[in-house]
């Protein structure tokens, strides 16, 4: 008995040993294995990687694509790439058109189909989902691509140089994800900076692309202060689309899972006549937390505080929708459903919902920068006007990565002062098309401004 209890406190003093050396390596930046001991109170999908289980134990934070670390990037391509892409960029000027709103006068151009999804897509659910995105964001498509089952249409943001950060991630994400092949790219950039890849050097880096995610710092639109024409790239993401429905999105929000096939079970129902759309719940979730994936993982991240809906912190009636508290205390369905019918005027006329709607909805205002904010409003003030009614679903939402936004106390005075002549020119384009509106349409005083 002796024998063995010495053995016992020797085995734990070399234990602890062991671990306190594990954990000051670790501290140092040493990479070590680590065990993930399996519970079914954690809801973490069989799919995702024990890179991504670190996201749910609170070692790392969300980044797009880590649930490929480790993989090695494929010798071909899961994708369709045009224009000599990705070993360079040749296009004739026939192929160069017109931002959707604004048309020739507008000093943005658009290059579509640099990389175009398979015909496969007519076997997929028929509603799209377009997004935008900045050259250093690019990467986040990976992440929708493996949620969402219909197509995607990606417009980017690509003055000059920016196009070969762009390729450059595009290429690693079609050498890695499957679902890439759902994919079309279309590039928009200033009439003055038309793309460019500049010198190609290849890096071998993992499926991860933690070597080519940098950040905006090293970008062109960052170093000459542009400004980012989202509503520009919105609506070239849209018109591009090759299905009637359409869900247009930020690159950073994640649909829960099989949104689109859910939504097409009551889409192919009866519905409501008249102008329709389909409101999809917005939510964020702590960086350190596994993005959920059903509504009941959703339920519990609140539950815990660990969730919140969508601008809770920065603009809280910006995304607050109406049956808000009954969609948070309802059980997850297990399917896409109807919840309430409602519209967007007071008090919720500051409401700028995301929704599945069509190709023949009101365009976003392609003056209107994002750094000026509010660009969603002038749209959402129309369809108001044009009396859309929104059907707010149950059992699908998406969810903001990575983090939960929170107003900062620290100011940083720099870029206070780059952003405040933005937000004063947005004001002026946005009082300039509401006074358009309201000699077009018939007056709705309950569409507050």
């Amino acid at each position: 008995m002796r024998c063995s209890g010495r053995k016992f406190l020797i085995w734990s003093s070399l234990m602890f040993f062991f671990l306190l050396i594990g954990r000051l390596l670790i501290d140092r930046g040493f990479d070590l294995p680590i065990l993930v001991i399996g519970t079914s109170d954690i809801l973490i999908p069989k799919t995702y990687s024990s890179f991504q289980q670190d996201v749910q134990t609170g070692a790392l934070a969300f980044v797009a694509g880590m649930y490929m670390a480790g993989l090695q990037p494929r010798n071909t391509s899961f994708c369709r790439w045009y224009h000599g892409l990705p070993n360079m960029l040749s296009y004739p000027a026939s192929k160069v058109t017109w931002s959707p709103e604004i048309g020739e006068k507008s000093p943005y151009r658009i290059l579509p189909f640099v990389l175009r999804g398979t015909e496969e897509r007519n076997k997929l659910p028929r509603v799209t989902l377009c997004t935008h995105a900045t050259a250093d964001q690019v990467y986040g498509i990976v992440e929708l691509a493996r949620r969402w089952e219909g197509p995607l249409s990606l417009a980017v943001f690509t003055p000059g140089l920016d196009a070969g950060i762009a390729v450059a991630l595009l290429d690693r994400a079609c050498r890695c994800e499957p679902e890439m092949y759902k994919v079309s790219v279309h590039l928009v950039f200033p009439a003055s900076r038309p793309p460019a890849l500049g010198r190609i050097t290849r890096i071998h880096g993992d499926c991860a692309a933690s070597d080519l995610q940098r950040g905006d710092g090293a970008t062109e639109r960052k170093r000459r202060n542009m400004i980012y024409p989202i509503n520009v790239a919105r609506n070239v993401a849209r018109i591009q689309a090759n299905t009637t429905r359409v869900l247009v999105t930020d690159i950073e929000l994640l649909p829960s899972q099989r949104l689109a096939s859910g939504f097409m079970e009551i889409d192919r129902e009866k519905t409501p006549k008249g102008r329709i759309v389909f409101v999809v719940p917005v939510f964020e979730i702590e960086s350190n937390e596994v993005p959920p994936l059903t509504k009941k993982e959703l339920l519990l991240a609140t539950k815990a505080g660990l969730a919140v809906y969508f601008h809770r912190f920065l603009c809280s009636h910006c995304q607050r929708f109406p049956g808000l508290s009954r969609w948070l205390i309802r059980p997850d369905p297990g399917k896409v459903k109807p919840l309430i019918i409602t519209k967007r005027e007071y008090p919720y006329h500051r409401w700028e919902p995301v929704f599945i709607g069509t190709q023949n909805d009101p365009f976003y205002a392609e003056e209107m920068s994002w750094e000026g904010r509010q660009d969603k409003m002038s749209q959402m003030f129309e369809m108001c006007l044009l009396r859309y009614r929104l059907i707010i679903l149950d059992g699908a939402f998406l969810v903001h990565t990575p983090g939960i936004k929170r107003k900062t106390i620290k100011i940083d005075k720099a870029k206070r002062e780059f952003l405040k002549p933005h937000e004063r020119r947005n004001a002026r384009i946005y009082q300039r098309i509401i006074r358009r509106l309201l000699k077009q349409y018939p007056v709705n005083r309950k569409c507050a401004q």
